[in-house]
Formats: C-alpha cells, structure tokens, sequence
C-alpha cells in the first residue's frame, strides 16, 4: 500500500514553528505585564506604608524636615507610579499585538492542517478504490479461470 505524502509538509513544520514562536512571545509579553503589576503593588503597598509614617509624623510634636521629606517621597512615588502605568499600558498593548498574532499564526496553520486532512482522505479513498479495483479484477480472473475448467470436463 502507497504512503500519503503531505506535499505541503515543510510548510506545515514552518508554521507550526511560528505558532510555537507567537505562543513563547506571548508568554513573554504576559510575564513582563506580572512583573510589572508585581511593581505597582509593591509600590502601592509603600504608598500606603508611607502615608502611615506621614500621620505619624503629623501626630505630637511637629517635624517639618521629617514631613517635608515624607512629601518628597511621596513625589518620587507617584512619579514612579505614574511611569509604570505608562509602562503597563505599552506592554498591554504589546499583549494584544502578540496574542493578533499568535491568533493569526493558529489560523495558519489548522488552514494547512485541514488541507493535509483531505488530501489524506482522498488518498485513503483513491487507494481503497484502487484495491476494491484489483480484487474484483482478480476475482473476475479466477472466476474466468474455474469456469474454464468446468468447461473442459
């Protein structure tokens, strides 16, 4: 019996290989997006530490110097804050890009995949038309030949 051969299949392997390639970039793009929400909870959990010591502060006797670099750091927090959710918003959007892509990259290749399954089918049906062919021939043939031998007796 013949073998199927997928005449497509180097181009099967390519794809598969870029959807392989779109899923390892998305999960990249996922991580960096924890990492960087990991950061913006440490941060806001430092605000929020930060806004406790600066009650504190404010609590008895006054420390202007003390409060004044409370407010200072609360600065380069929200500076910090505000920069990681620019960052948060470009990677986001890096998401999405990279999970288009992997979506693209999926249809790709179950278009090739599906492709290669009717073929197969098909030569599946044409081999197997093929040997119902030859052996009804070679029934055909052996019949001949019995009715042949009944006819000289």
């Amino acid at each position: 019996m013949a073998q199927f051969q997928f005449r497509l299949d180097t181009l099967l392997k390519i794809r598969e290989r870029e959807r392989d390639n779109r899923q390892l970039e998305l999960l990249q793009a996922l991580s960096a997006e924890e990492i960087l929400l990991e950061r913006a909870k440490l941060l806001d959990m430092e605000h929020q530490r930060l806004q406790e010591n600066l009650r504190a502060a404010t609590c008895g006797v006054l420390d202007v110097d003390q409060v004044l670099g409370y407010r200072r750091y609360e600065l380069i927090l929200a500076a910090q804050r505000e920069e990681l959710g620019r960052q948060l918003e470009a990677i986001r959007e890096e998401v999405e890009r990279r999970r288009a892509a992997l979506l693209e990259a999926n249809r790709a290749l179950r278009m090739l995949e599906l492709l290669r399954d009717k073929q197969r089918e098909r030569f599946l049906k044409n081999t197997l038309k093929k040997e119902l062919k030859e052996m009804d021939e070679l029934a055909h043939r052996q019949s001949s030949v019995e009715g042949d031998a009944w006819a000289e007796y």
